[in-house]
Parts: C-alpha cells; sequence; structure tokens
C-alpha cells in the first residue's frame, strides 16, 4: 500500500507538473500584466507649462518646486547614435501633441531606460522647470546656482523620473509642407516631419559633421523664406562622417531654438529622406529677377570675412574702412566670422571698397549676400562697370524677407533696416550688366547712410 501510494502521489505530482508547464506555454492564457503601482498624475504638461510661463509655480528660494507634482509625457528623443546627449525630450501625446519640454539629466545611454515612445512619469518636486534665458525655451531640471536649468545627476534622476508600464507608442510627428510653418514656439521639442526640404550646400559641407566639433548644416524650403534652420550634429554622432545627401524630401526632426536661431535635431539619419531631385528655392525667379538661392563663388578674396587679412587684402588702400567696420567674430553665420557695421556714420560714407582679386563667372547673373540686425537707414552698393562709373543697388527697407533689387540711377539710403534677429538673403540682379574684369581694378563698394545708428552683420559676398 505505501509503495502504491508513493508511486502514486509521484505520478499525480509529475503530471500536474506537466499541467502546469502546459499552461504557461498555452496560447490561451497570457503573462499576467505587471503591476507598476505608480502613482496618479496630477499635472498635464501643458497645466505645467502655463505655470512656468505665468510664474505660478510654487517654488523655494532656489527655484525648485514645493508641491507634490507629478507629470506624465511620451519620449520623442533617443541618444542612442549619439547626436542627442544628457537630454530627454518629450511631449504630451504620441501624437498630435500640443507642447513639449526637455529634461536635463548628467547620465548617458538613456534610451535605454527610456526608449522612444514610451511614457514616463516625472515627479517634479524638487526639480526646477523654467525658461533657459540663453536657448529661449523651458526645460526640466535641477537646481544648480550659476545655471538657469542644472542637470539632474547620475545617482539622482531615477528618483524622479520613473518609465511607466503603458506599451510603447508610436510616435508620429507632425507634418508641415515648409520650414516657416515647422519653426514655431509651439512645436519646440515636437517631433516634427517637414516635408519639401534640402541641405544649402551639400557640395560645401559634405559630412553631417566632423570628429572636432558639433556642426551646424542649414536647411532651406522651396519658398527661401525662413533662414538659419540648422540641423545640429555632434562630434560623437555614429554618423557623423557620412556624406549629407543632395537630393530634396522630407526631415524628421526635434525642433529646438537657441535666441532667435532654429535648431533641429535627428535621432538617426533614418530620419532624412532626401530621394527627390533638388529644387530651384523661390520657384525660380521672383519679380526682382535672379532667384533667391546664394550664390557659390565669392564676389572677393575674403568677401566671407573668415580670414580677416584677405579681407583687407582686397580692399583698395586709397579709401580703407571706415573704423566702425569691424571683424565680427563667431557672428556669422554658422558661428563663422563676418563683418559687423555698428556706429553712426557722419555722412553717405564708403565703408569700403574691394578690388577685383579673381576671374568672376563669364556672365553673372547675381550677387548675393547675407545681412542680420537693425539700422536707421539702408544699404546701397556699387558695383563697378568694365569701362567707367558703376550701377548702384539700393536695398531700401529690410525685414526678415528675401529680397532681390535691380540697378538704380544714384544711391539713395532710404528706408529702414530690423531683420528681426535673423540672417536675410539679399540678392543683387546683376545680369547683363557690363561688371569690372580687369584684375586689380575697384569691383564692389558698400555705402551707408549718414547720422542714424547702424548694427549690421553682414557675410558672404558671392557672385554667380
Amino acid at each position: 500500500m505505501n509503495t502504491i501510494s508513493k508511486i502514486t502521489l509521484a505520478t499525480a505530482l509529475s503530471l500536474g507538473l506537466f499541467t502546469a508547464q502546459s499552461c504557461v506555454q498555452d496560447d490561451d492564457y497570457s503573462t499576467p500584466p505587471i503591476e507598476c503601482n505608480l502613482p496618479t498624475a496630477n499635472i498635464t504638461l501643458p497645466e505645467l507649462m502655463q505655470k512656468v510661463n505665468s510664474n505660478q509655480l510654487n517654488v523655494d528660494e532656489n527655484k525648485a518646486i514645493l508641491d507634490d507634482l507629478i507629470l506624465e509625457a511620451y519620449v520623442i528623443s533617443s541618444d542612442e547614435t549619439g547626436n542627442i546627449y544628457k537630454t530627454i525630450s518629450i511631449q504630451d501625446h504620441p501624437t498630435n501633441p500640443t507642447v513639449g519640454t526637455q529634461i536635463e539629466i548628467n547620465a548617458g545611454n538613456l534610451y535605454t531606460k527610456y526608449p522612444l515612445g514610451s511614457k514616463i512619469q516625472i515627479r517634479l518636486k524638487g526639480l526646477r522647470a523654467q525658461q533657459d534665458t540663453r536657448a529661449g525655451i523651458v526645460k526640466i531640471g535641477s537646481v544648480d546656482p550659476g545655471f538657469d536649468i542644472g542637470r539632474i545627476g547620475l545617482t539622482e534622476y531615477e528618483k524622479y523620473i520613473f518609465k511607466t508600464c503603458e506599451p510603447i507608442q508610436e510616435i508620429k510627428p507632425k507634418e508641415f509642407n515648409s520650414l516657416a510653418e515647422a519653426m514655431k514656439n509651439e512645436n519646440v521639442n515636437t517631433l516634427v516631419k517637414i516635408n519639401n526640404v534640402q541641405f544649402l550646400q551639400p557640395e560645401i559641407d559634405k559630412t553631417y559633421g566632423t570628429a572636432s566639433k558639433i556642426e551646424n548644416r542649414e536647411l532651406v524650403d522651396k519658398t527661401g523664406s525662413l533662414k538659419d534652420v540648422v540641423v545640429r550634429n555632434s562630434n560623437f554622432a555614429d554618423w557623423k562622417d557620412e556624406l549629407l545627401p543632395t537630393g530634396s524630401g522630407s526631415i524628421t526632426v526635434v525642433v529646438s531654438k537657441y535666441g532667435s536661431t532654429w535648431q533641429v535635431y535627428i535621432r538617426d539619419t533614418k530620419d532624412v529622406k532626401f530621394d527627390q531631385p533638388r529644387f530651384d528655392v523661390g520657384g525660380g525667379q521672383n519679380p526682382g529677377g535672379g532667384n533667391e538661392t546664394e550664390a557659390t563663388n565669392l564676389l572677393f578674396k575674403g568677401a566671407d570675412f573668415n580670414n580677416w587679412a584677405d579681407f583687407i587684402s582686397s580692399i583698395n588702400t586709397e579709401y580703407g574702412i571706415k573704423d566702425y567696420a569691424t571683424s565680427a567674430v563667431g557672428l556669422g553665420r554658422d558661428n563663422s566670422n563676418a563683418l559687423q557695421i555698428k556706429g553712426t556714420p557722419g555722412g553717405n560714407d564708403y565703408v569700403f571698397t574691394a578690388k577685383l582679386t579673381n576671374e568672376l563667372p563669364a556672365n553673372p547673373k547675381k550677387i548675393t549676400f547675407y545681412v542680420k540686425g537693425k539700422s536707421g537707414k539702408s544699404l546701397s552698393l556699387n558695383v563697378n562697370k568694365s569701362t567707367t562709373g558703376f550701377t548702384p543697388f539700393n536695398v531700401g527697407d529690410l525685414s526678415n524677407q528675401v529680397v532681390t533689387i535691380s540697378g538704380a540711377t544714384n544711391n539713395q539710403y532710404n528706408g529702414t533696416i530690423d531683420t528681426k534677429g535673423e540672417w536675410v538673403l539679399v540678392t543683387l540682379n546683376v545680369e547683363g550688366l557690363d561688371i569690372q574684369k580687369t584684375i586689380g581694378k575697384d569691383l564692389f563698394s558698400l555705402k551707408v547712410g549718414k547720422d542714424v545708428a547702424y548694427d549690421l552683420i553682414i557675410d558672404n559676398i558671392k557672385i554667380d
């Protein structure tokens, strides 16, 4: 009896174990959900942004949040490829978001804990949420004396930020057909897809980045109406050495901003789908004649102002350069050097006159340059002829829209300049003009009006 009982018991246990294993593997049964036991969120991201912008957050003397505020949002960025570093961008919904923000964290490989599309919870008590005055956008971070927003510490961030147990969501970008539509404050730190764009000068920039520093690669759309939209590429990005695509198409980006410059970030080169032919910016011709794309050849040696000595060597020494015109180190486009005109001229001055230092295109159609800043009067440019005399080009009123101007009969300084902190492309329509072709002769002059303040940055004087 005892033997039979033992066999029966063993058999029963064996059958029970087999049955239990069969149940686990049976497709009719699902694994029980994990209980996260996270507290309930009590503030939305739009509500937080409203409190930040209206100074309604309850904070201590260090601007640390005092209330037990709990926020939930969706991760739209990833540091997996090295381009985005020590930050997480979040938005309030996986589709059609209304607002986004950025969390500063002193840690890497954040994608392993907070993957793209995950819903995370942020416990805000003890953190800061406020405007970063340098960047001009709202961020979440730590209390760090000397900074608007500090990075949450390596040993601290997991006390504040938790991945919820909700399934990973597909983040569907908001879609736009121009840079002007996409580059708006409500889209900062949200994921957007922009159609009809291309890199401005892939044949010059060559690659996404370099090994030495962060590189900006400028985007342009078909309208040419919005300048200074740059794709930021880290020198730690896995794909920094990849060639820029030379075509046009769509790009998916996390939108950011630094001052008045729009900066966008790709998470991977898969976000760039430039599989269409390049287009002419501005649709080819505009009412002033000549198209709105930037010319490619420097008008004279040093006309990009990156090497000040080269520029000075091109100036007619008989006239020299005015003392209120100086080298603007690091203030040019893409943080290069430029020419700064800052002061109040006492007369209708020739700021400088440059000589022809190199052969020009056989039949040039346009001279272009970039302007940023304000002035009480406008600019006038003289393009010298190969025989005698010159043709003046008067810029007139200039705001933050590209312009193309034709030749005039005399110099005029009517109008004011205010580019709203943006770079604006000015095109001189020189098609059919008999431009100076003798090396060493005067070619181009920049003139300003008298008795009003000028504060302008000028860069990249080119010809095609």
